[in-house]
């Protein structure tokens, strides 16, 4: 089976969705009769082809990145046309049995035209910002993209979510979609339970873009109200974005900006190490798909505080976390001061997590998309 692939960012560029291709690419190197093209962006100006494996090959085009982290609106567009050109440049010599595009924008486009001209069924992989409303800095955008965004989803043979909450957000904006739901996982040798003790000040890890739907301002202010309160705390916040700046002024007007430390971006090898180093992960998103970075916090062994949004609310419950509403920074102060007063939760909860963590690893979710794939051969 030949199947051609679209996703803008693949590692060492972008974020989660790079990462859960590059996991799946992992084992489905390992599948016989199982031939994979994919059309990524370069790091720089010039294309290139890679082998992947034997049976994966990676082509670049050229998008003149700006950050590797981070995708502007003019890179996502040129992405689009150069990814376009270059699937009808490879559709000319093999013949592809099905596209699977892992975002709707920007990859939806070269999916819908070579659907159209080269008669390829397709498949969507929903990104959480394809679903117009999603995403707050989009909210101007997606008065324009979204009939798009709805013309991709149409025509689509199928459309993957990463949690019943996004499945349920696609089916009010376009009722009638064939939808399916396939988690995100996590490798459980890399990312292995914590070895527990207790110590002050408490460690809390936030794993995130720093953009505003992450919500890393209920974060600290809710360290400035800790400490108020005399509990000594320590937050790691992981990760790149446009409010960087902003949240570290913000933290020197609470007068935290000693508790706060602002790691950047954390290469991937060492994400187990980082996350093995605190006691508690806290997610305070707006809104949110299938998180990485809390599979990888609950193999970590760390107990979760989240959001009452997304698929982080299918993750967590009374056994493993806390989930607060969005927003509420009195209530996620209460939370943390339980683990402050409690330390025997923190070695409880994060022991559940742990476990919890282990049904979604990579080997059961690439089978899901393994069948989907070969299922489909036989059924077209």
């Amino acid at each position: 089976m030949k199947i051609l692939m679209f996703n803008n960012e693949f590692p060492p560029l972008g974020g989660g969705t790079g990462t859960v291709n590059l996991e799946l690419f992992k084992i489905f190197e390992t599948v016989p009769d199982l031939f994979i093209d994919l059309i990524s962006s370069s790091a720089d100006k010039h294309s290139r082809q890679k082998q992947f494996s034997k049976t994966i090959r990676i082509f670049e085009v050229p998008v003149n990145k700006k950050n590797i982290h981070h995708a502007t609106n003019i890179e996502l567009i040129r992405y689009a046309f150069k990814s376009l050109k270059k699937g009808f440049a490879l559709s000319k010599t093999v013949k592809y049995d099905l596209i699977l595009v892992w975002t709707t924008v920007p990859s939806g486009l070269p999916a819908l035209f070579l659907s159209r001209f080269r008669k390829i069924p397709y498949i969507v992989r929903i990104g959480g910002p394809d679903i117009p409303g999603f995403e707050e800095r989009y909210t101007f955008l997606y008065k324009f993209i979204s009939p798009f965004i709805k013309k991709i989803w149409r025509h689509a043979d199928l459309i993957i979510t990463k949690c019943l909450t996004e499945k349920q957000m696609i089916e009010k904006i376009s009722p009638n979609l064939k939808l399916k739901i396939i988690y995100n996982g996590i490798d459980n040798y890399k990312f292995y339970a914590k070895t527990y003790k207790t110590e002050q000040p408490l460690k809390l890890i936030c794993s995130a873009r720093l953009i505003k739907r992450k919500g890393q301002y209920t974060l600290i202010e809710a360290v400035s109200e800790l400490q108020k309160q005399g509990i000594k705390i320590q937050v790691n916040l992981v990760g790149t974005g446009d409010e960087t700046e902003a949240y570290k002024k913000y933290a020197s007007e609470l007068n935290v900006a000693d508790k706060i430390q602002f790691s950047g971006y954390v290469p991937r090898e060492q994400m187990p190490e980082t996350y093995r180093n605190a006691d508690i992960f806290v997610l305070p998103s707006y809104n949110e798909g299938m998180s990485n970075a809390l599979l990888e916090a609950m193999a970590s062994g760390l107990p979760v505080i989240v959001t009452n949004v997304g698929g982080t609310k299918e993750l967590v419950d009374s056994n493993n976390g806390f989930v607060f509403q969005a927003g509420c920074t009195d209530e996620l102060v209460e939370i943390i001061k339980k683990f402050y007063f409690y330390p025997d939760l923190t070695e409880e909860l994060g022991k559940n997590s742990a476990e919890k963590s282990k049904k979604y690893n990579w080997q059961t979710i690439a089978d899901e998309y393994i069948n989907l794939f070969f299922s489909y051969q036989k059924n077209n």
